[in-house]
């Protein structure tokens, strides 16, 4: 029988082993799939309603896999974190979607402040003020094959949130944004 000698040269390489892992571990940054593409825009002047001109400071997009930005009462992507900016900001999404099948849909729209809300250029819901947190649910029958939505958002000040999910008829079964299922894919 061969044993392996044990030394404090097999140690401290086991030892820097480790440490180069958990920093090459902790320097990548993390990672989504991108499905959406988020413009999001920092204003000038203070938001208090959707429909109010915009004054854009910088701009930046961001590619996320779900639209479930509500994490710790903040704008914020449960993996990537925060992703908008302290407040006063606008958040453009427009995104096409494949209804497999027809029939009558439900979109539920949670949003900390303001948002519209327009499926191939039909405005379906919106919220023009801020408010906490609060979910809306807005109705639309589709026919199968494409479509595109469009989400304005906005962040005056405080906490912050969007999320937006879907479900087919009165099924009871809520789907995430971004989260294919029978009924939609993304």
């Amino acid at each position: 029988m061969t044993t392996i000698p044990f030394n404090r040269n097999i140690v401290f390489s086991v030892m820097l082993a480790i440490i180069a892992v958990a920093i090459i571990y902790r320097i990548t940054p993390p990672y989504v799939s991108g499905v959406f593409d988020l413009v999001i825009s920092k204003n000038r002047i203070t938001i208090t309603d959707i429909h109010q001109p915009r004054d854009i400071e910088m701009t930046k997009t961001v590619k996320v896999d779900r639209i479930d930005l509500a994490d710790k009462s903040r704008f914020r992507h449960p993996k990537l974190g925060d992703i908008g900016y302290a407040g006063d900001f606008w958040v453009d999404i427009n995104a096409p979607f494949t209804v497999k099948k027809a029939g009558d849909y439900v979109f539920y729209l949670g949003s900390d402040d303001g948002f519209i809300f327009s499926i191939d250029g039909q405005q379906l819901c919106e919220w023009t003020h801020d408010r906490p947190l609060t979910v809306n649910a807005c109705q639309i029958r589709l026919m199968e094959g494409e479509h595109k939505f469009k989400l304005v958002y906005f962040q005056g000040y405080g906490n912050a949130g969007l999320t937006m999910g879907y479900s087919y008829g009165n099924n009871g079964v809520q789907y995430i944004a971004g989260e294919n299922s029978r009924y939609i894919s993304f």
